[in-house]
């Protein structure tokens, strides 16, 4: 039997809503929901646990890219405090994971193109987010085994 057999809080399953991803973040955009999704890939694809999981994101570090961060915690259980996350400056975006000698690449599909000049605009992009919430995993990112 392992230490954590016993304890009730380890490995709670992570199924959020996209309420539990703008709340945790502060508003819901399209690189919160891909990495949530990604890291929910990555778990199961992996079997592993959050304390196995390490991944790292590929991105520019910098807003809305460096949300994919944000996602990837909350799907994959990878977090900065535990220290099985980090962000890499990238020109693409992409992440790795790995669990032992497993590893995958998860790369997104492009994502849409809003229009800045739309007086709706944070409306769009709330709603082309909760859109991709629902769509199937080969329809927003590729797998690639390492």
């Amino acid at each position: 039997m392992k230490w954590h057999d016993h304890c009730q809080y380890m490995e709670i399953p992570r199924d959020y809503s996209v309420q539990d991803l703008a709340r945790f973040h502060g508003h819901l955009g399209p690189f919160i929901v891909l990495g949530y999704r990604m890291g929910r890939h990555a778990l199961n694809a992996l079997k592993a646990n959050p304390f196995e999981l390490k991944a790292q994101v590929f991105c520019s570090g910098v807003t809305p890219q460096s949300c994919l961060a944000d996602g990837v915690q909350l799907g994959s259980g990878c977090t900065l405090g535990k220290g099985n996350i980090e962000v890499i400056k990238s020109e693409s975006v992409s992440c790795t994971f790995c669990a032992g000698e497993k590893k995958i690449r998860i790369i997104p599909k492009p994502l849409k193109t809003l229009n800045q000049n739309d007086p709706d605009y944070e409306l769009a992009i709330e709603r082309y987010a909760e859109s991709l919430y629902h769509l199937h995993d080969e329809e927003i990112f590729q797998v690639d085994s390492l």
